[in-house]
């Protein structure tokens, strides 16, 4: 008998344990007489909206002409599972939904006159889409994209992490530090309980994104916010480390000084050792292939694996080869040259990420470079020499930092 009463009370010790250890990092509120917004925010008017949203009034309706007004304050459940409620964008269309998908667009509705809905940037006023396509949450990366108060996350089942009514969660971020994420949702509890609630990174990350075979399918924000963010870089490309200078052979006086920096700091290239860059040193077939690889990845910002069981460059060649980018132009070992590589990167470059005035034509480039060499020129990524371009000079590392920095960050480019 003792034995029995000792298995069940080390059995119901180890159970009140796991529960809590379950409930770690994580605090809910559920009373709107506890929150203030300006807590979360310093504007005044936003700050005005988001306490009427704790206190039931989002922008959300009954019926589909939205004349019949849903309540919804913190604490209640009147978003059940099921209910299509109906809200309305900038635009004037009418979005229907269920739960917590819907709330949190009622929400962002309320606070921004605009409707996310599936994260697809057509007809919208007023907002922008931050993140795809993310496999996990941290301070970091959001710090990196410069996402703000109010923007709306919705996680997803979907194995490519886009939104096509699976399984997921959608809610509003309302602040979050290098300890963690407070955000705004419907359905906290899978009943429709509506509540604030506070988490670590790792819970968060266990609870509603990775841990529930779930990916981040987008994060959208106000284009106010996007004064957060550094604009000068394009597609999801930022910072990624700060360069304190200390390549020997990269000096500040050096004209390719902070196209180097620039590249290293988004994290394109590596020095020949901890204090070498080599920039004289030509760069390689594989190496470009490489240097390519890396920026459609950061910028699609589609945490790719080039993992390979055969040559370490193997991965990289088998990436550009589902973008459709041809990689046969010279053996991995060989080196490339300046026209080689304007081939292969005017490629990588997406369109949205050009633009540009520059008109100038290098008497030098042949009819095959012709047309990658005058856009990268038309945009600033390419300055050449002198007034011409040496398409058939093999490049240096240097200029290929170059190359990489000036299409990373608009703030680099010549004009």
């Amino acid at each position: 008998m003792k034995k029995k009463l000792l298995s069940l009370a080390l059995t119901l010790v180890l159970s009140l344990t796991l529960a809590a250890t379950a409930q770690a990092g994580s605090r809910y509120t559920t009373s709107a007489g506890a929150l203030r917004a300006a807590d979360f925010t310093g504007d005044a008017a936003l700050a005005a909206k988001l306490d009427a949203v704790f206190a039931g009034t989002p922008e959300m309706y009954e019926d589909i002409r939205c004349t019949t007004r849903a309540s919804a304050p913190i604490g209640s459940r009147n978003v059940p599972l099921g209910r299509t409620y109906y809200v309305k964008s900038a635009n004037g269309q009418v979005y229907s939904g269920t739960s917590c998908y819907i709330y949190a667009n009622a929400v962002y509705a309320t606070l921004f006159g605009d409707v996310p809905y599936h994260g697809e940037d057509a007809g919208w006023k007023n907002s922008y889409t931050a993140a795809r396509n993310l496999s996990s949450a941290s301070y970091s990366e959001f710090q990196r994209l410069g996402i703000g108060f109010g923007a709306l996350l919705r996680t997803t089942s979907n194995a490519d992490g886009s939104y096509n009514g699976n399984a997921g969660h959608s809610l509003i971020i309302l602040k979050y530090d290098a300890n963690g994420i407070t955000y705004l949702e419907g359905n906290g509890d899978g009943k429709g309980l509506i509540r604030v609630t506070e988490r670590s990174w790792d819970t968060f990350n266990s609870t509603s994104v990775s841990g529930r075979g779930y990916k981040i399918s987008f994060i959208v924000q106000p284009k106010t916010a996007a004064q957060t963010r550094t604009p000068a870089y394009v597609g999801r490309i930022g910072k990624v480390r700060s360069y304190g200078g200390q390549f020997r052979d990269v000096r500040a006086g050096d004209w390719f000084y902070r196209l180097v920096a620039g590249a290293y700091e988004t994290g394109f290239v590596d020095g020949r050792a901890p204090t070498l860059f080599d920039p004289e040193g030509n760069v390689t077939a594989a190496e470009a292939v490489t240097l390519c690889a890396r920026f459609l990845s950061l910028y699609y910002d589609d945490r790719w694996d080039f993992g390979s069981s055969g040559a370490w460059y193997e991965g990289y060649y088998d990436y550009l080869r589902r973008w459709g980018i041809d990689t046969s132009f010279a053996a991995p070992g060989e080196s490339v040259t300046r026209g080689e590589f304007a081939l292969l990167m005017a490629r990588a470059l997406p369109q949205e990420a050009r633009g540009g005035e520059i008109d100038t034509v290098f008497p030098d480039v042949p009819a095959k470079y012709q047309s990658a060499v005058t856009a990268l020129t038309r945009c600033g990524v390419i300055t050449g020499s002198g007034g011409l371009f040496h398409p058939y000079d093999p490049l240096t590392r240097a200029e290929a930092a170059a190359f990489l920095g000036r299409m990373a960050d608009k703030s680099l480019r010549a004009g």
